[in-house]
């Protein structure tokens, strides 16, 4: 993770899908591709402003939160763990079965998947890939079960 230095720099984060957020991480920054716009989005309670205005007297962007050294710039790996960890840090497994054949049939696969239920309904199933094309493995650290398999 890095300060961001310019507002630059905040929007191509932002464009390559890097969690940029203050040091408190209650507020985010967030890019629609479709207007071409970027807002700060509070966690809270969503409440969004635009990221940035212009200052007449100056005739400079200026960040409405803050100055951009303000903000925090996670790496790729930093802001998808940010994303995750909130739905499952915490969470309890209530539920571990293999996928069955006709849900895998259904999705393609020719393997079936461990499938793992957490308390608050959310199915964790490994695939081959971020596309899904079949059921996927899991490696562990567990000696006595280092490869939780497909069947």
């Amino acid at each position: 993770m890095k300060k961001a230095k310019t507002i630059l720099q905040i929007k191509n984060a932002v464009k390559e899908n890097q969690l940029v957020c203050n040091y408190k991480n209650s507020y985010y920054i967030k890019y629609n591709s479709k207007t071409d716009d970027y807002y700060i989005i509070c966690r809270d309670n969503n409440y969004t402003i635009g990221l940035s205005h212009f200052d007449k007297t100056t005739n400079k962007e200026i960040l409405n939160m803050g100055e951009p050294k303000d903000w925090i710039i996670h790496t790729l790996t930093e802001s998808w763990a940010k994303r995750i960890e909130k739905y499952l840090v915490g969470r309890t497994i209530v539920k571990v079965d293999y996928c069955s054949e006709e849900l895998a049939d259904e999705q393609g696969w020719h393997c079936q998947p461990i499938q793992i239920l957490l308390d608050n309904g959310t199915w964790l199933t490994p695939t081959s890939d971020d596309e899904g094309n079949n059921g996927g493995a899991i490696h562990t650290n567990i000696k006595e079960l280092p490869i939780v398999p497909v069947i």
